[in-house]
């Protein structure tokens, strides 16, 4: 027995034997790779089983002054419990070097990150170089492997664990108190973005406006829209911004994130470490439950504040919730809506679609720059993803793989101490539709339906009348078609021939209106 337990141990006792080797050879090298590999992935699991027994065993051994059973086994229990005890230890202080190389290199290739990571946990030092020898370039990364798409519970569980090592390197930085942990955070993010793509098999393009990247001082707000959970793991390529020598810069915004999901949840908390490491971050927590009077304004003004007391970006997205999921006519994936966001109260309501957050934030960091005579602008840089409800649509737990993902920054809006939220908001979503093509998309697939359902001469009539509707600012008859695509596949003949009908008939909004409500109480 006690050789099967010395076997389990051996990388934590080969590590120390054989300090003054190194793993440079080639055969040498993948070998510490996969020992390195089975310590990270097993030993969590052996010492969470060893760590309690040995000191259940070892108590009973002093309570009864060490004649329990045989006398001698006693050194035996030592040594295995300092074992689990150390291995527990080196699984993340032996990363540290980690740390270094995702500052210096944000860009590197995650197979290279990883291959680092193995290494150090395995039999033999293994020694971080300071340039990667393996990058990507940020803005076209491409997984895919030419296969047909697959979705996969598997991968939702390998992005999890990444996440996890990923997350807890980055809380380590803080409470190891180094003296650029922002920066190390800002350089792991963007290679965990990169690892998460790689996970999924898929293309992520990130197209920035040349007005985005022109920014070099003021308070920047993102405003993201919302279609998967994927939306936080890619943000960071439209977050990235690299120092001269190629460094990562402190570049990651706080973000505003539901404390039910991120603090309450001790999953996401405490187990994958999300949560710790949004909080050692300093995000700012939203108690959607509560029920507490004026909880929106308080929320505000501490958003604000941190935006003027610190130097970082705000990042929030003002959907509130992930647009609903949407499939073509085959059952396959359709990326997902931007107008169908939340319970039927919602879809019900006018402009519905975004909470006005954001533009509250914008206006009141605006107003206290100007209480205080800073001539600081602030802006609002909508930032649209488009395809990401393809790889992960919201209510599944499978992940698509071969997606194209396409992230694109809109032009900046400078919001001034005067301006009506109204107004900053509606700006808002007038940039997000334009970069993800709302209206095309929509009516592409409206008018391929149609010719199901009426005739040439009906297509036309259905084409002239929606000239005039596009100019509606509250865009119901799209907040209709998203909504439609977004139930499932029974309602849309019905629906879709319903709402040619009344468009072939010169309807007045209130018509229209009744059949948006009609449609979200489907849902």
């Amino acid at each position: 027995m006690k050789i099967q337990f010395l076997a389990i141990y051996a990388p934590a006792i080969l590590r120390n034997l054989l300090f003054f080797a190194h793993d440079g050879l080639w055969g040498v090298r993948h070998l510490n790779r996969l020992f390195g590999r089975l310590e990270l992935y097993l030993g969590w699991g052996r010492d969470i089983f060893l760590i309690p027994f040995s000191l259940y065993v070892f108590g009973r051994r002093v309570w009864f002054f060490f004649a329990f059973d045989d006398p001698f086994l006693w050194p035996w229990e030592i040594l295995f419990l300092g074992l689990a005890l150390y291995s527990r230890w080196w699984r993340w202080h032996g990363l540290s070097p980690l740390h270094e190389f995702a500052r210096r290199n944000p860009a590197a290739h995650p197979s290279e990150f990883f291959g680092h990571l193995y290494r150090r946990l395995g039999v033999l030092p293994h020694r971080v170089p300071v340039k990667a020898a393996r990058v990507i370039d940020p803005a076209h990364v491409d997984f895919r492997r030419g296969k047909d798409p697959k979705k996969s519970f598997w991968l939702l569980l390998c992005g999890i664990y990444d996440t996890f090592i990923f997350a807890t390197l980055a809380f380590k930085a803080f409470r190891w108190k180094l003296r650029n942990a922002k920066e190390v955070s800002s350089g792991l993010s963007t290679i965990w973005a990169s690892r998460l793509a790689q996970v999924a098999r898929m293309e992520v393009i990130t197209e920035r406006s040349a007005a985005a990247d022109a920014i070099k001082a003021g308070k920047e707000i993102y405003a993201i829209n919302h279609k998967s959970f994927f939306d936080f793991c890619l943000a960071p390529y439209a977050y990235m911004k690299l120092k001269k020598d190629g460094s990562a810069a402190s570049f990651i915004p706080r973000i505003m994130v539901a404390k039910d999901h991120f603090k309450d949840n001790f999953f996401l908390y405490k187990i994958v470490g999300f949560g710790q490491m949004l909080e050692a971050w300093g995000m700012i927590f939203v108690d959607r439950k509560s029920k507490e009077p004026n909880k929106a304004r308080r929320s505000v003004a501490e958003t604000a504040r941190k935006i003027l007391a610190g130097d970082l970006a705000f990042s929030i997205y003002p959907q509130g919730t992930r647009a609903l999921g949407q499939l073509w006519r085959d059952g396959s994936r359709w990326d997902a809506g931007y107008f169908c966001v939340g319970k039927v109260k919602r879809l019900k309501q006018e402009m519905g679609h975004l909470k006005k957050g954001v533009a509250y934030i914008a206006v009141e960091t605006a107003s206290a720059l100007a209480r205080h005579n800073a001539s600081v602008p602030v802006y609002v840089v909508p930032v649209g993803m488009e395809g990401i409800g393809t790889a992960c649509p919201s209510g599944s737990l499978r992940v698509q793989t071969e997606t194209r993902v396409v992230i694109r920054l809109g032009d900046p809006i400078v919001v001034e101490p005067t301006a009506k939220v109204e107004d900053v908001l509606r700006s808002v979503d007038a940039v997000l539709q334009r970069i993800l093509d709302v209206a095309t998309r929509l009516e592409r697939r409206f008018f391929t339906d149609l010719h199901d359902i009426v005739d040439a001469r009906g297509v036309d009539e259905v084409a002239v009348a929606l000239k005039e509707w596009r100019k509606d600012k509250n865009y119901i008859v799209y907040v209709i078609l998203d909504c439609i695509y977004a139930l499932p596949p029974k309602f849309w003949h019905g629906f879709l021939t319903e709402l040619a009908n009344l468009l072939r008939h010169e309807c007045t909004r209130e018509e229209l209106v009744t059949l948006r409500n009609k449609i979200a109480d489907c849902f």
